[in-house]
């Protein structure tokens, strides 16, 4: 589990896997990552890395992570807000992508409980995100870490000139009331 504290320290996920914050530094490497989720059709509307200054603007200070497994990031998760109205401040976002290398090797689920335990630990109570249907990875893991599907958006948006899909899920805090 991670540590959570005014010094923010390496943890170790599992073997060979170490989580700690991710920091403006570790841009390229995460950049590299998402671009290549984005790639697949299977991750994002988006198709467009967007800079630094950007990405940072869009997700919470103190709820971003990357996995280094032998010193290479291979993956990250960041918390974005769901909304900037004051009612929905225990709400966020989660993004979490891995390397191609290292999916299905456990530094998912790692980055999504840190994520979450992290969430907690700062009084978010509901952690949401979105996924296409055809990502069944993602819906297995989101599963694991307790995440429902809430609803069905259907044709919600545009990826390459086509409608698509997605879910909505949840995750609902037992702790946070």
């Amino acid at each position: 589990m991670l540590e959570l504290g005014a010094a923010p320290t390496v943890v170790t996920a599992h073997a060979g896997v170490e989580l700690r914050p991710l920091q403006a530094a570790d841009w390229p490497a995460v950049s590299e990552i998402y671009w290549d989720g984005m790639r697949t059709g299977l991750a994002t509307f988006e198709v467009e890395v967007p800079s630094w200054d950007v990405w940072d603007a869009a997700h919470l200070p103190g709820h971003r992570f990357v996995a280094e497994r032998y010193g290479e990031i291979v993956g990250w998760v960041a918390l974005g807000p769901a909304s900037t109205r004051w009612a929905y401040r225990g709400v966020a976002e989660v993004t979490l992508y891995v390397a191609a290398p290292a999916r299905r090797s456990g530094v998912g689920r790692a980055l999504l409980e840190a994520a979450v335990a992290n969430s907690e630990a700062e009084g978010i109570w509901t952690l949401q995100t979105s996924v296409f249907p055809e990502n069944g990875a993602s819906l297995g893991l989101l599963g694991a870490c307790g995440f429902r599907v809430v609803g069905r958006r259907a044709r919600i948006a545009k990826r390459d000139g086509i409608w698509r899909d997605t879910f909505l899920l949840e995750r609902r805090s037992p702790v946070v009331t």
